[in-house]
């Protein structure tokens, strides 16, 4: 997403992807079509047909797709774990993390939020 998002209003092509992404990691063209089709299939692209090829745009922004995913992963936690995900917040409010109310103030504030928000403090993969 980050080369979609870097190529702006004038969008991409899925060669200019796959030549973009072989300097990390060598991908076979077909490979990259397929991923961006499945997320323009998820509406999380769009695209028009150039030639014989597709021209990919971003239909969200970095922070929609990002609150996008985050929802979407709490929705399933909530329903298969209520219990359990009520208790991590109540533990993450009551071992000194931001109170739920105090991250909802910040986000409608436009106030970054600690990364360590969360309870990854203490943790090795933070």
């Amino acid at each position: 997403m980050r080369l979609i998002w870097d190529c702006g209003e004038s969008g991409c092509l899925g060669l200019d992807v796959q030549r973009a992404q072989e300097a990390d990691h060598p991908v076979a063209l077909t490979t990259v079509l397929t991923t961006l089709d499945r997320l323009m299939d998820k509406g999380i692209l769009r695209r028009e047909r150039e030639g014989k090829a597709y021209r990919y745009w971003a239909v969200l922004s970095e922070d929609a797709l990002q609150q996008r995913i985050v929802g979407g992963v709490l929705d399933r936690l909530i329903a298969q774990f209520p219990k359990a995900v009520a208790a991590y917040f109540v533990q993450q409010e009551s071992t000194g993390g931001a109170s739920l109310s105090e991250l909802a103030r910040r986000l409608e504030a436009g106030d970054p939020v600690p990364e360590e928000t969360g309870g990854k403090e203490g943790r090795d993969d933070a």
